[in-house]
């Protein structure tokens, strides 16, 4: 059962995406919460059936699917819904298990780095410069303990963690360099999406395996 109505909602979900990235109302809000929605059910069949911890992650999708609207009509407060949302997956994977130390080098490389990366840019983006600065602090905080949980307590739901993770990381970088560079593309929105949806599908889908 639990597998047919993961690949239901998977299939519902990719038809949603194509809605709203390549269909006849391309970029409605509705269509893009409705696809986001397909994971969300999916995280609140297993949250169900698993109890426990498991709410806290069904309740950061929820907020996901929120911001997914919010992001749309205002960015800085979707930045900031979003920046909620990771706050509620870092909860999750510390109760999945202890943080490991290897955890905080990694987490100060990847901020490092970006902040090198943007140093000139950042002081030229006016209201977004402040949730541009501070959301990659819980969202490398995210990947950096998601990162650890396949060998810190190893099986499918860790290895869906920590690849969702990675996903939604990569995804709001390569849309955070857009919003940083101010070079928008389809091709860019397309990479987003696809690597956003699968990202909230994989984080959904470790509390049904």
């Amino acid at each position: 059962m639990k597998l047919f109505l993961a690949v239901v909602l998977f299939l519902l979900m990719e038809g949603g995406l194509y809605l709203y990235l390549d269909g006849p109302k391309r970029g409605d809000l509705r269509c893009k919460a409705l696809t986001t929605l397909m994971p969300v059910l999916l995280g609140l069949y297993g949250t169900v059936h698993r109890g426990g911890e498991s709410w806290v992650l069904f309740a950061a999708l929820c907020v996901c699917l929120v911001s997914d609207v919010l992001i749309g009509v205002h960015f800085v407060a979707g930045v900031f819904s979003f920046l909620a949302a990771h706050v509620l997956l870092i909860v999750h994977l510390l109760l999945q298990a202890q943080p490991t130390p290897w955890s905080i080098p990694l987490w100060a490389l990847l901020y490092l780095l970006l902040f090198a990366y943007y140093r000139k840019t950042i002081p030229t983006l006016g209201e977004k410069r402040v949730p541009l600065c501070v959301y990659p602090v819980f969202l490398f905080g995210m990947l950096s303990l998601a990162a650890a949980l396949p060998f810190l307590r190893p099986g499918a739901s860790s290895v869906c963690l920590a690849l969702g993770a990675l996903c939604f990381t990569v995804s709001d970088l390569i849309l955070a360099d857009g919003v940083v560079t101010q070079r928008e593309s389809s091709r860019r929105d397309h990479a987003v999406m696809h690597l956003y949806e699968p990202a909230v599908y994989l984080l959904a889908l470790s509390v049904v395996l």
